[in-house]
């Protein structure tokens, strides 16, 4: 019945999309196999297989570690015929920065749409820009379902893009989406599950001070080049209010604004990759910075002023907010009821 619902309060063009990531989804589980039989596999490299069952131990050790019942979740492996699992495309006005959001029944709304297909999302991204929206497209390497499937989430070998330290932590942030999710809010959820899975990454891989320092110190720079973006991205929107020439407005403002203040934070802080510089910068990616980050510190706030271990933190933030309403702003429930 929840399913019949869902599709009577879509239109054509959402049914249409929806059907077609439903097939990319069952894709994914039919050209799944074991991890069992792909690690006795003698076809399958070797490195594949460590990643594989590096997967596997983090998986463990996080149901291990928050006392957290195990699922089936990443007992099967997909060797994928692309880099990239999916491809998200955001879209803006040109005259703000605002990333558009499509709602779905049940599931909520998302300020993002993203298509197994690359040529699904190159089409998609091509419509928008016809109907005069500024677009951001980026393929995505790993993603959950928030078991809303009746498949559970595989191992993709596109996982295996990332170094064992991101790939523990990649699983990590995926396995907290699965067992916490607040609806219509995906700049929380980021946030919080990049948080949770950052800090049990340091106690998973029991780092020595100095290592913890020095990993600290480059998440550090990290974040304040977001952090930089994010202020600029602001005094962009400001611009945007006072004028009439949007465009010339971003052009001007990308040229003699964005690009020195981020050339002189790269040169300031030793950032070999200053990734940034790298980009085009419309409204769409302004929104997209904005999308998955900016409230870590105000969680890192509240995680310590509690005293809670990662544990009980996160057990409570699981039983709390199944009684969040969404009257509050989601940052000061937390502060609030945790």
């Amino acid at each position: 019945m929840k399913f019949i619902l869902f599709f009577l309060f879509l239109s054509c063009a959402k049914v249409s999309y929806v059907t077609k990531q439903g097939m990319g989804q069952v894709s994914l589980e039919w050209n799944a196999r074991s991890n069992e039989k792909i690690l006795a596999d003698k076809m399958i490299d070797d490195e594949v297989k460590r990643k594989i069952k590096l997967v596997e131990k983090a998986k463990a050790y996080f149901y291990t570690y928050f006392d957290l019942p195990i699922t089936d979740i990443y007992d099967e492996t997909t060797i994928l015929n692309s880099d990239a699992v999916t491809y998200l495309v955001i879209h803006s006005p040109k005259d703000k920065i605002k990333a558009i959001k499509t709602s779905f029944p049940i599931v909520g709304s998302f300020p993002y749409l993203g298509f197994f297909s690359k040529e699904d999302a190159l089409n998609y991204k091509s419509k928008k820009v016809a109907e005069g929206y500024a677009t951001y497209m980026r393929p995505v390497y790993a993603y959950s379902t928030l078991n809303q499937w009746i498949f559970d989430d595989n191992i993709l070998s596109s996982f295996f893009h990332y170094s064992d330290e991101n790939l523990v932590e990649l699983i990590f942030h995926e396995l907290v989406h699965t067992v916490f999710f607040v609806k219509d809010n995906v700049k929380f959820n980021e946030n919080i599950a990049q948080f949770i899975s950052e800090k049990l990454s340091l106690e998973y891989f029991k780092l020595s001070n100095d290592q913890i320092v020095e990993n600290e110190s480059k998440k550090n720079k990290i974040k304040e080049l977001i952090m930089l973006i994010n202020t600029l991205t602001t005094e962009l929107k400001e611009l945007y209010m006072k004028t009439d020439n949007p465009q010339s407005t971003l052009v001007v403002f990308n040229q003699k604004t964005f690009k020195p203040a981020i050339k002189a934070f790269c040169k300031d802080n030793q950032v070999r990759h200053c990734w940034p510089l790298r980009q085009v910068w419309n409204n769409a990616r302004y929104a997209a910075i904005g999308t998955y980050e900016g409230s870590q510190n105000q969680i890192e706030e509240v995680y310590s002023s509690r005293r809670h271990t990662l544990k009980v933190f996160f057990n409570k933030l699981i039983t709390t907010f199944e009684n969040y309403n969404g009257e509050d702003k989601i940052l000061t429930f937390l502060a609030k009821e945790i």
